[in-house]
């Protein structure tokens, strides 16, 4: 009998075997006035003020409007939603002129 209680190691990190996993980190924002928290590893948490930044307004602010757009964001959370717009903003910043934009 075959048991897959432990992924291969390309499944858990590069081909060297260097583990990618990265921890959840819980924080609060603000989402409509009320706080909330939210597991995301660091580099989503990094890439999300990237962009509050770069667009000027509050994480909360962004957060805010990410919760209003759930269904069209095809994410069954607000963790997932943010994962996905993070990756596709980033992800448009490197497509050529007249790609289709992330939206917030």
């Amino acid at each position: 009998m075959i048991f897959a209680s432990a992924a291969p190691t390309h499944a858990r990190g590069n081909c060297r075997g260097v583990s990618m996993q990265a921890a959840r980190k819980p924080r609060n924002v603000i989402i409509d006035g009320k706080r909330t928290s939210m597991r995301l590893e660091s580099a989503f948490w990094d890439g999300l003020a990237e962009i509050a930044r770069r667009e000027e307004v509050t994480v909360g602010t962004l957060c805010t409007r990410l919760a209003g757009e759930l269904d069209s964001l095809s994410a069954g959370s607000l963790s997932s939603a943010v994962r996905v717009y993070v990756l596709s903003y980033f992800r448009t910043a490197v497509l050529p002129q007249g790609s289709r934009q992330a939206r917030c």
